[in-house]
């Protein structure tokens, strides 16, 4: 049965977020403004092995839209006189009598075809109420002509309900800020007229401050460059550019980089030859955490050098080839474990670094072809992929001492470990190096800390996750805490967040480098989500964070103090009777000043200012702040549109498991008539991809545009509800998914039947999301389901990566069956019950490799089941935008939904 406490809200937009860089400092983190965000970043859909929740279906730039010119046409069009009168005077002329008399049969006739309406509408009323699922015929349904005020996906893809943030970044100093007197609020944006664009840094404090950074275009040697990113330094005198910039995989790119200095107003590009002119092609470019050096990655060696140098860079490293990266990560570390192409720590202090090599060289590779050039053959590219069972990289840690030149290994101290993951490094004050290895499982957690000073290394805690039947999962970045005089701290020490005797993930205080043992901050049937700790005020000692306190689908921020009075006890910044609503927030160094987020339910606002008026929506709206969001066109969506209303709900099943879900339905739902409903997934271990932040995507455009109801499901084994209920899809991936959403469907089905046409039934999912598809389809065997569509699908776990996959399932070796039998999609008999399902893949997908799909087309070759369709898109990656391909994945699948719940679909026999 359903819960009865149940929050319902019109959805409103879609957001698209960045990841969280991996910081290369324990007070500042680094980051990298894209001109993309002038645009829009195009970004796919949920991917395996992400546990964050990611943005709703991308859309086409906003830079091809004028959204201001749009609104005005419709105000123009709003305003004139109305087409009758305009034809009838021109016409008539002003002769009123005759016009009187047009009107008065006009009058009639109208009358006349309202009364014929609804004898018809009579007339249907017992198919309306009858059980036949064929009551609306497909030229009779509501899609068929868009109705008033209701949109379609090419709304959508056009871009009518992005809501752009203005280009903000906070530029953070080189140590931490000890009072809100030291913070200005230093900001960087970008302006844009008829000149073009140009980079300015602001501050919040002093709205006169301004200095023109110049513009993001620039020539050299007869060559004019386009700005893709930038890095600022905080004294504004120096700048990174990167420009023709590439993408490798998701993280990872390549581009010609440039150091800019503002006060010479010269530009020369960063090389690790002296006295180079010619720009050459880099991983990366970054500032150290003081500013005081740059460094940077060619050809997987090292680099760095002082920002002022008249001399060649130091090279770190030698020996970087297509095998050995040095401080840049591999694929599968970039992808499953440190969600960064950078694999470099560098001290607060500037003196000294630790980096990772990732050794490759027994790693098998994945070859796949490029089918869109021109040549004959069509090239190889080729990847280091590691599948279960199969040798994983290697890993080494190595310190550099930049005042003593030297460079040497860290003793890692694996003991009878022979394969580890290095999950997490961080600095915990200018001496103490602090990292998080697993073994090959990710299972046992070690956490140890180097001492540079002494050069000894701690074992400092280690704990064993088969306890709570969990696994050890990209971790939230832990936060340096500095000394105090006022609160007697004479050390640094650090926030952790990892699972508490309750089996929730808390924050942990740790007073020490080398403390084992970690004081509780945070306790209850609720998680710290998001990033974890956004900031840190020195005065007050209080540490603040984003948890899902009010509802696991929810987030909002906290505040808890370290000393003083209350200790510990939670403090509530947000109202607790907004239980579903969703925030993110960016602190400054001092945590004076801010960047809210708010992002769900209702259209997202975007405002920064003093932390202390961004609470809440209502506060930013009424206060001092700075907005970064169109608020005209926030305005004008509500007023255009009837948007979906989206309704935060759960269900007990019938073992007891309660389950958390999304129901989407019209604004205006007729109560009266079926409608078709489609069932969205994703459902990946600890994942968290249905929340309460708001999105006008796929989903929200079926409902609209085709008059269905939506459901997306948060089946066993996903996160934000405690271990007990992650741990459910340990060494059982593609069991518990199926079955949870399955009987979801059935109870919502059962429970609202006057208003499902149990004929016109579909789910469809992305990446996991396609392999939760695929399982549900084999477990259901077309008896609720009768349309599926399954993306970038899993098919079988042994062709996907070894870290990802052998976190939940564990060893081939000892659980062969399991991935066998539970884990692959292996029945493909119930297939043939369905009236029609559709595979799609891109034929560069180097996370999910295409060989899934073909494997699973084979077997339904070999089986002779022809009720499917196919769509390929060559030479796209997971997330399938090459040559256009986003524009037709999403408007393919619409258009495929609306047939199939017109029927259309049913009677196919090719």
């Amino acid at each position: 049965m359903t819960s009865d406490k149940i929050h319902t809200h019109k959805r409103k937009n879609s957001h698209l977020f960045n990841e969280q860089s991996t910081s290369g400092s324990s007070i500042r983190t680094d980051y990298d403004i894209s001109m993309d965000n002038l645009e829009m970043e195009n970004m796919g859909p949920p991917p395996i092995g992400r546990t964050t929740s990611i943005p709703s279906v991308p859309i086409e730039p906003s830079s091809a839209i004028d959204l201001e010119n749009q609104d005005r046409t419709l105000g123009n069009l709003e305003s004139s006189e109305s087409w009758d009168d305009w034809y009838l005077t021109r016409k008539f002329g002003q002769n009123k009598k005759l016009r009187t008399t047009i009107y008065s049969i006009f009058g009639i006739i109208i009358a006349y075809i309202i009364v014929l309406l609804i004898i018809s509408l009579s007339s249907n009323k017992g198919a309306d109420n009858g059980n036949t699922s064929n009551e609306a015929k497909p030229n009779e349904q509501q899609n068929s002509v868009k109705r008033d005020k209701s949109f379609d996906i090419e709304d959508v893809m056009k871009g009518k309900f992005l809501i752009d943030k203005n280009n903000f970044h906070f530029i953070d100093p080189p140590y931490r800020f000890d009072s809100h007197d030291m913070d200005p609020g230093l900001y960087m944006t970008t302006v844009t007229n008829d000149d073009g664009t140009r980079f300015l840094a602001k501050q919040l404090f002093n709205e006169e401050f301004l200095r023109d950074l110049g513009p993001n275009k620039f020539e050299y040697q007869d060559h004019e460059y386009v700005v893709d990113t930038i890095k600022v330094n905080y004294a504004l005198d120096k700048l990174i550019f990167a420009t023709d910039k590439i993408g490798e995989f998701r993280h990872s790119s390549s581009a010609n980089y440039w150091i800019k200095d503002v006060t010479k107003d010269t530009i020369r590009p960063i090389s690790p030859y002296f006295d180079s002119e010619q720009p050459v092609r880099l991983s990366y470019v970054y500032f150290s955490p003081g500013y005081n050096f740059i460094y940077f990655v060619m050809d997987n060696n090292l680099y760095f050098q002082d920002i002022n140098a008249e001399h060649a860079p130091v090279k770190v490293t030698s020996d970087g080839n297509e095998n050995i990266r040095n401080a840049k990560t591999d694929w599968v570390y970039e992808e499953e474990v440190l969600a960064d192409d950078r694999a470099i720590w560098w001290a607060p202090d500037d003196s000294k670094f630790i980096f990772a090599k990732f050794n490759d060289t027994n790693v098998d590779s994945y070859t796949f072809p490029r089918y869109t050039t021109d040549q004959q053959y069509p090239p190889l590219s080729e990847i280091k992929y590691p599948t279960p069972s199969r040798v994983n990289p290697t890993i080494e840690l190595f310190f550099y001492n930049i005042g003593g030149n030297m460079i040497y290994n860290v003793n890692m101290d694996q003991k009878n470990m022979k394969e580890i993951i290095l999950y997490d490094a961080e600095w915990i004050g200018p001496e103490n190096f602090l990292f998080k290895i697993t073994d090959r499982f990710s299972k046992e957690l070690f956490v140890k800390v180097f001492n540079t000073d002494k050069v000894e290394l701690l074992n400092t805690r280690n704990y064993n996750t088969k306890e709570f039947k969990g696994w050890v999962e990209k971790t939230k970045k832990v936060f340096v805490i500095p000394p105090s005089e006022k609160a007697k701290r004479i050390d640094y020490g650090y926030i952790d967040i990892h699972q508490d005797n309750e089996g929730y993930n808390h924050m942990f205080y740790y007073n020490s480098p080398s403390a084992t043992k970690g004081q509780q901050l945070t306790k209850g049937e609720w998680e710290i989500t998001g990033s974890g700790v956004v900031g840190y005020e020195h005065e007050t000692d209080t540490i603040y964070f984003t948890a899902n306190h009010y509802h696991p689908m929810s987030q909002n921020l906290f505040a808890v103090r370290l000393e003083g009075d209350p200790i510990n006890e939670l403090v509530t910044l947000q109202d607790p009777s907004m239980e579903h609503t969703f925030y993110d927030y960016e602190i400054s160094s001092s945590s004076r000043y801010a960047v809210m987020e708010y992002l769900g339910p209702s259209l997202p606002f975007y405002a920064a200012g003093t932390l202390t008026n961004l609470f809440s929506l209502e506060a930013a709206q009424s206060n001092d702040v700075l907005v970064l969001s169109n608020k005209i066109h926030r305005d004008n969506i509500e007023t255009k549109y009837n948007l979906p209303i989206t309704s935060f709900k759960s269900m007990t099943l019938d073992d007891g498991t309660s389950v958390n879900y999304i129901e989407i339905k019209p604004a205006n739902m007729n109560v009266k008539r079926k409608h078709p409903l489609l069932i969205n997934v994703y459902g990946g271990p600890g994942s968290q991809t249905f929340t309460a932040k708001s999105g006008i995507s796929l989903e929200q455009a079926v409902v609209s545009g085709l008059d269905a109801i939506v459901l997306q499901i948060e089946p066993r084994g996903t996160g934000g509800k405690g271990w007990k209920f992650r741990s459910w899809a340990s060494e059982a991936l593609g069991y518990w998914e199926p079955r949870d959403i399955t009987e979801v469907t059935k109870k919502f089905i059962h429970e609202n039947g006057p208003h499902i046409d149990r004929d016109k039934v579909a789910i469809w999912g992305w990446s996991y999301g396609g392999f939760s598809t695929l399982k549900t389809i084999e477990f259901d065997k077309g008896e609720t389901f009768k349309y599926a569509i399954a993306v970038a699908p899993v098919t079988n776990w042994l062709y996907y990566d070894s870290i990802y996959t052998e976190r939940y399932m564990g060893d081939v070796g000892t659980n062969i069956d399991k991935y066998i039998e539970i884990s692959r999609v292996s029945d493909i008999s119930g297939f043939e019950n369905m009236k029609r399902f559709m595979l799609v893949h891109g034929t560069a997908d180097d996370n999910v490799h295409i060989q899934n799909t073909y494997k699973f087309t084979d077997r339904l070759n070999i089986a002779g089941i022809r009720n499917y369709d196919m769509h390929i898109f060559p030479d796209s990656d997971h997330s399938i935008r090459y040559h256009n391909a986003q524009n037709i994945i999403y408007k393919k699948l619409y258009y495929w939904i609306e047939e199939a719940f017109n029927g259309l679909l049913d009677n196919i026999n090719h």
